[in-house]
């Protein structure tokens, strides 16, 4: 495979991101994560790691635990340039999310831990949304949250993931690379069995660091609405 290098992921493992202005409504980030899926990812990434040639520790990016995240929804990418008034834009979309919480069904959202998979861009977990939850928010937040004219066009996944894995550069030996991650991610999802996560929240979070490397924090997590 053809991996991606990622130059913002090379500045997030240097630990010099920039700042950017990017809204997405999750879940996963500002609750903490369930104890069986933490105990998981740490065991799953140690063993990758370790088994990592010292070119592939220079070359893959394993996210923190503390960043990870399902994206419901992006409302304002962070690879768009700023706003021209962002406090303008930031109160118009805190808008429509406040809208948005009225649809709330006062229900978990529970999913089922389908796959760990791999891209040219990232490896990441994908799960299946069996009572179609999920489906439905999105479903409320494209007639809710349209975007103001002259701002960038609202985008909904089409899958609902976790992306855990990027690529500072590319790999010198892609095809070891490839083999080492279906190997260790298959032994460990099969070892773990059915894993289900379940959450009653989604928040409306300010990007203002690439991929979500940001504080769980007020200045960050900007309002949360029950499922």
């Amino acid at each position: 495979m053809d991996f991606e290098a990622d130059a913002l992921i090379a500045q997030a493992a240097r630990k010099e991101s920039p700042d950017t202005f990017g809204l997405i409504t999750c879940a996963l980030f500002h609750q903490p994560k369930p104890a069986l899926f933490a105990d998981f990812y740490r065991k799953l990434t140690e063993e990758l790691y370790n088994s990592f040639t010292d070119d592939e520790k220079q070359s893959v990016y394993l996210y923190p635990i503390a960043y990870l995240h399902i994206t419901i929804s992006t409302l304002y990418n962070f690879k768009h340039s700023k706003p021209q008034f962002p406090e303008r834009c930031l109160e118009y979309w805190k808008e429509r999310f406040t809208q948005l919480k009225q649809t709330s069904k006062n229900k978990p959202i529970r999913l089922s831990l389908e796959a760990i998979q791999l891209s040219k861009a990232a490896g990441f977990f994908l799960y299946k949304d069996e009572q179609h939850a999920v489906d439905d928010l999105r479903q409320s937040i494209r007639t809710i949250c349209v975007p103001e004219e002259g701002q960038p066009a609202l985008h909904v996944p089409n899958i609902v993931h976790t992306s855990f894995l990027r690529f500072i550069k590319k790999p010198a030996d892609s095809g070891q690379f490839e083999e080492k991650f279906h190997r260790i991610c298959k032994k460990n999802f099969e070892q773990i069995g059915e894993t289900f996560l379940e959450f009653d929240e989604v928040c409306l979070a300010f990007e203002s660091q690439p991929y979500m490397h940001i504080e769980c924090d007020e200045s960050h997590v900007l309002d949360v609405m029950k499922c």
